[in-house]
């Protein structure tokens, strides 16, 4: 049986113009760059060797949840996701993602989830369309959080987990420290967050060299990224 090499991916933001290029140089060297189809997180999947995530896949499926992508700095550019460098691309790169063996030094509780949400930060960052989740998304979560052996029946107490988790990486209160470094981390385990790809990306907390992210829920299904098994996002 062959051995799973370590994961990486290597992460990049490309106008339209650049990822046509991209695509047409690889061409060349018969690699086909795939399109990601109604989920932003598939092309973290390990089988997956470079895909390209249009700006319209941020409306698709993860509507709500696209709206960080789209009141960011990204908004407009492609991701591209490999699992291999691009070489006369290295200024466009965002960041590396690897597997890490990070075990946090606590998570928080509902308290200091309350706290991360009423902090000036998020309420001048967080886009009006990730207010208002719908009757439909809030069963899915809830069913996706008992599928990762959760109990928890209550969906508000997922949209706190979800909100204060992006705030922990827009102004940090749960971080560890490599020298002077701030090394913020996911504040949850993975049945509770949602949309990881916000700060797998570089979306949110790109201003950290390090962080370390685990997968939401939707990431463990639609990517078999797995659950609570932290990532470590390098800034390039």
């Amino acid at each position: 049986m062959k051995q799973e090499g370590p994961y990486i991916k290597h992460i990049y933001w490309l106008t339209k113009d650049e990822e046509e290029n991209l695509r047409q140089e690889l061409a060349g060297r018969d690699i086909k760059l795939k399109h990601a189809k109604g989920i932003v997180c598939t092309p973290l999947d390990r089988i997956n060797k470079i895909t390209s995530v249009a700006p319209e896949v941020w409306n698709d499926t993860c509507n709500r949840q696209g709206s960080w992508y789209r009141t960011s700095d990204k908004n407009g550019l492609y991701l591209v996701i490999s699992s291999f460098e691009l070489e006369g691309y290295e200024d466009k790169k965002a960041a590396t993602i690897t597997e890490s063996d990070f075990v946090p030094p606590r998570l928080a509780t509902s308290k200091d989830k309350k706290a991360l949400v009423s902090g000036n930060p998020l309420k001048k960052r967080v886009p009006d369309d990730w207010l208002h989740p719908g009757d439909m998304e809030k069963r899915i979560y809830l069913r996706w959080a008992r599928r990762l052996g959760s109990e928890v029946e209550d969906y508000d107490f997922l949209y706190l987990s979800h909100t204060a988790n992006h705030a922990n990486f827009i102004n940090p209160r749960f971080f560890i420290q490599d020298g002077k470094e701030i090394i913020p981390y996911s504040i949850d385990r993975s049945a509770h967050l949602c949309s990881c790809c916000v700060e797998l990306f570089q979306v949110l907390g790109g201003d950290y060299k390090k962080k370390m992210v685990v997968p939401c829920s939707g990431a463990t299904i639609f990517a078999r990224l797995k659950p609570d098994r932290y990532l470590l996002v390098e800034k390039a």
